[in-house]
């Protein structure tokens, strides 16, 4: 990537959003490695052949010039173009969103870069079970923007989370030990299990599914996520 008075080149991207623009154009919606989210105005884009590489999904090397909130895209190469095929669609759109909503402009994000690429790509490959890959990267993300949850000790003591306790999720806290199970709180085991990643009980999913919603819910505001009405069975 080279980035010199307001011209950008060879930079790696991911696709999260087109709209028609004018008669032939279209505007383009970006998570970049280096620059984080940008808009970009591809000119006479429609209706060739090149420009139906500008899909949702995938991975470019693009070039722009412009500094503020609307450049002008220069150049664009097919990197990779994603598969998904069934729910992963719907998962794939509910990732986008979450970067769309969530990652400043021009936020330089690396992380959450590499986060999207990666859930994407268990979406496409299918080695990873649609709502698990989906949980990592919320995890990821809140971690990146500085609101991560921490899985292994206990908010109050500091003490390791005891996989045979139960806890309360606080919002401004983290975990904390309760004095006996209910409903609202979580076995240390299974947060271990969300800690790890691995999820692998059904306790675990529908654990991490709860508990991440709620850290995303303050960021994210009162409207409504669009792609979750795409994941019926899945309630991402």
């Amino acid at each position: 990537m080279t980035s010199v008075a307001g011209r950008v080149t060879g930079e790696p991207a991911v696709i999260l959003h087109v709209r028609p623009y004018r008669e032939t154009s279209a505007i383009v919606s970006l998570l970049t490695l280096h620059h984080g989210r940008v808009a970009l105005v591809g000119r006479g884009v429609r209706g060739g052949k090149k420009g139906s590489a500008l899909q949702p999904f995938n991975r470019m090397t693009v070039g722009w010039v412009g500094r503020g909130s609307l450049g002008t895209l220069t150049a664009y190469e097919a990197e990779g173009f994603a598969s998904l095929k069934g729910t992963a669609v719907a998962a794939g759109f509910y990732v986008l969103e979450l970067v769309s909503r969530l990652v400043g402009e021009h936020e330089s994000v690396p992380g959450i870069f590499a986060g999207t690429c990666w859930c994407l790509e268990r979406l496409e490959q299918g080695d990873r079970p649609v709502d698990v890959a989906l949980r990592c990267f919320e995890k990821l993300l809140l971690e990146e923007l500085g609101y991560g949850l921490n899985f292994s000790r206990d908010a109050e003591t500091g003490e390791a989370i005891d996989g045979e306790a139960h806890y309360l999720l606080s919002p401004e806290t983290g975990f904390v030990r309760a004095p006996r199970a209910s409903d609202q709180t979580v076995p240390g085991s299974v947060l271990a299990e969300i800690s790890d990643e691995s999820m692998g009980s059904k306790a675990s999913r529908v654990a991490a599914k709860r508990l991440f919603r709620a850290a995303l819910e303050p960021l994210l505001g009162p409207r409504p996520i669009a792609s979750r009405r795409l994941l019926p069975g899945l309630r991402a």
